[in-house]
Formats: C-alpha cells, structure tokens, sequence
C-alpha cells in the first residue's frame, strides 16, 4: 500500500498567520494554498462571512521532509471549536545541529513559550518542547534511531 498520514490542524481564523510563522521559523515550503476568496471565485456556490476573504480553505506545507496541512475549518463541527493538548507536532533528526538550529529558531519568537527547555535526557542528545503563537505544542527530538 502507498498512501501517506499528513497531521492536519485546524486553527480557527489564524491558519494564515501559522503558515507564515513555520515558513519563517521552521523553513516549511508552501506547496499548496487557497483562501476563501480564491475558493470563491473557483465556486460561485461556496459562502463565507464578510471579512473572511483572507481565511484558508486548505494548504499543504512541507516541513523537512513531511508535510502538514492547515485550514481555518473544525473537523469534528458536533462540538465547539477548541485547542487540546492532546495532540503535539514532533520534529526529529539524527542531526543535532538541525535540531538545535530549529530550536533556537522557534524561541526567538516572542510569543513562543517554552515548555520544556531543549537539552540533553536520557534518551536524547538533545530534546525540547514549545508552544507557538497559536497554541500548537512541538516536540523537537534528537532521534538516536533509524525512522
């Protein structure tokens, strides 16, 4: 079987300003984006409120050699929209320079807190976790194993 598992976030009026923090942050290289405005005029059908031209619709970035999804829509619409901690984005590599770079990278954001600070444990050369301006929680790793 052939097929990929991409994590998709939902953030609810910010994705265009996430997508912009993980190219400037993490380097992620956008391969796909449409906003509302854009989706429009492609379906003169699709509605959205007045003053949400700017919202996505969907993107795909690739970050390292993954990809991520954003969008502003809820995927599950039974319940309200909501950020969980239940859920976290983990960067890894063998590389602990990459790693340190990315690290360093993401906490010269102001509004990047620090959860865990990125230091060496017993099971990694190097391990941090953040939260970013939109309330994602990333796990950065030194992987000592083969993925």
């Amino acid at each position: 079987m052939n097929f990929e598992v991409i994590p998709f976030l939902s953030m609810n009026g910010d994705a265009a300003a996430a997508i912009a923090f993980y190219e400037k942050y993490l380097g992620a290289n956008v391969l796909f984006k449409k906003n509302y405005k854009e989706m429009k005029e492609m379906n003169p059908g699709f509605e959205y409120p007045e003053g949400q031209d700017e919202y996505i619709t969907h993107s795909v970035l690739q970050i390292g050699v993954n990809k991520l999804m954003i969008a502003e829509e809820e995927m599950d619409t039974g319940r309200p929209w909501q950020l969980g901690n239940s859920v976290s984005l983990c960067i890894q590599s063998k590389d602990k320079s990459t790693m340190t770079e990315l690290y360093n990278s993401l906490v010269q954001h102001e509004q990047v807190t620090v959860l865990v600070p990125y230091e060496q444990n017993e099971f990694s050369p190097g391990y941090g976790i953040v939260r970013d301006p939109f309330g994602i929680v990333i796990q950065l790793c030194v992987t000592v194993h083969d993925f």
